[in-house]
């Protein structure tokens, strides 16, 4: 179903979606391999058969690993008929890709969307492991599906997993109006001494709260 058919005005973001990402978030977040360790195929399709028929279900009550709930997420976005982002900027993407000026590239991508809670599991990685480059890995061929029948896009498959990283780094810089996060040495943060405590970011997120509904529409 295309996205568009999920949201609506008062509602911007999937409800799926947003209670996946509450659930981790508030949860998971300091899993090892979220996201690259796969979880039960029947357990992720039973989520879905689950809160198609009850929108109202508490995946937290859900004896489920959360390995099957990130699947579920996952499978949203690869399932949707158009990637979340659209074909129509990929040129525009990977030609900001190409900036050799790091702050030239940035403001460049700064028009651009990418999904915020990526950034809060990569802020956990001295624990799950899901550095940036990991996350990039897992989700570029997700969030910019390739385009098979597209001839250059062969030539061009190098590039995508950057830009994803670039959103997922970069995240306080997009949406923020942080600094540019400095990557060659970056320290993820300590664990929260509750597990369900969420860590503050580096830059303090002052202006919107993650997924911001306005960019996760087509």
């Amino acid at each position: 179903m295309p996205l568009q058919d999920l949201v609506t005005a008062e509602k911007p973001i999937p409800v799926f979606v947003e209670k996946c990402v509450e659930f981790i978030e508030d949860t998971e977040l300091c899993t090892k391999g979220l996201y690259r360790v796969s979880g039960n195929k029947t357990d992720q399709n039973n989520i879905q058969k689950q809160f198609d028929q009850d929108h109202n279900i508490n995946l937290v009550s859900m004896k489920i690993k959360v390995n099957a709930k990130a699947g579920a997420l996952t499978a949203f976005f690869a399932d949707l008929p158009d990637p979340l982002i659209p074909y129509s900027l990929h040129p525009e993407l990977l030609e900001a890709a190409k900036i050799l000026d790091k702050t030239e590239r940035l403001h460049a991508l700064q028009k651009l969307y990418m999904i915020t809670h990526l950034n809060r599991v990569s802020q956990q990685n001295k624990i799950n492991l899901m550095t940036t480059d990991n996350l990039s890995i897992c989700f570029w061929s997700t969030l910019m599906r390739p385009d098979v029948e597209n001839r250059e896009f062969l030539s061009t498959t190098k590039i995508h997993q950057p830009v994803v990283e670039t959103f997922i780094q970069q995240c306080q810089f997009f949406f923020y109006n942080g600094e540019i996060i400095e990557t060659t040495n970056t320290v993820a943060p300590p664990p929260p001494s509750n597990p369900g405590q969420l860590v503050e970011p580096t830059v303090p997120l002052q202006l919107l709260p993650p997924l911001q509904p306005q960019l996760i529409q087509p």
